[in-house]
């Protein structure tokens, strides 16, 4: 059933790897990573890469490995400890699964941490999809895409480079079929994760502390359109606490 509720993430994964089974894939582990033309520091840089990027590894030069990437239709060289090799492979799901909790709790990495949940949704077999550690990555899907939104509203406009990266990071996202909505509030937009994947895990076998994550992304005050009519905004503002009503308060961590 999860596989199926996420399976934009897998389709958007599996394209890009394409025949890398034999080589395998990797995934960018930081921001403004050179894509260059040869395997040293003086080549000509053919593009920048993001954390969280998915590409295509088709060789090993030196420190460098080589690599294609399938969403600029661009193959270069990028140094080795700017990417995390993956092989998708059901004995690597738990370790790519330890990542996404790791970085589900590290702020700045919302991109990465996407990344990796959908690499974990390509390598887990069947069973763990649909079980708790199918449900943990929805959790954190959902928290990595809300505090994205949240960053992206907040800390623009901030300098050139923190808006150049925050955008990336909206794009990355994008790229594995995650969606944001613009609200404009006081002059200026809002950007909110659509919730599709707070929805699900609202509506499954999901702990108090999943539930109660859930909700709070769902309900933000901040993403409710301000021009709304006051028909409109009583029916928003129902739904709102018929959702909140969902979560025992009392199950759930006092922060």
């Amino acid at each position: 059933m999860l596989r199926a509720i996420i399976a934009g993430l897998v389709i958007a994964f599996a394209a890009d790897v394409g025949a890398a089974a034999g080589m395998g894939a990797a995934i960018v582990t930081q921001d403004r990573v050179a894509l260059r033309a040869a395997p040293r520091d003086s080549a000509k840089q053919q593009a920048l890469l993001w954390q969280g990027e998915l590409v295509e590894v088709r060789g090993e030069r030196m420190d460098y490995v080589q690599v294609y990437d399938h969403q600029r239709e661009r193959g270069g060289f990028v140094r080795a400890n700017q990417l995390r090799r993956v092989h998708l492979s059901a004995e690597e799901a738990p370790e790519l699964l330890s990542i996404v909790r790791f970085v589900r709790d590290t702020p700045g990495s919302e991109a990465l941490g996407i990344g990796f949940v959908a690499a974990y949704i390509q390598a887990a077999p069947v069973d763990a999809i649909n079980g708790e550690a199918g449900m943990d990555a929805l959790d954190a899907l959902g928290t990595l895409a809300d505090r994205l939104a949240h960053r992206a509203s907040n800390g623009a406009s901030l300098n050139k480079t923190a808006d150049a990266t925050l955008a990336a990071h909206l794009e990355v996202a994008a790229h594995y079929g995650v969606k944001f909505t613009n609200v404009e509030r006081g002059g200026r937009m809002q950007i909110c994760y659509d919730g599709d994947a707070s929805r699900r895990v609202l509506a499954m076998r999901s702990t108090p502390g999943q539930r109660a994550r859930a909700v709070l992304a769902m309900t933000r005050e901040e993403c409710v359109d301000a021009n709304l009519r006051p028909f409109e905004r009583n029916k928003i503002d129902e739904w709102r606490a018929d959702v909140l009503d969902r979560v025992d308060a009392t199950a759930v961590p006092t922060y």
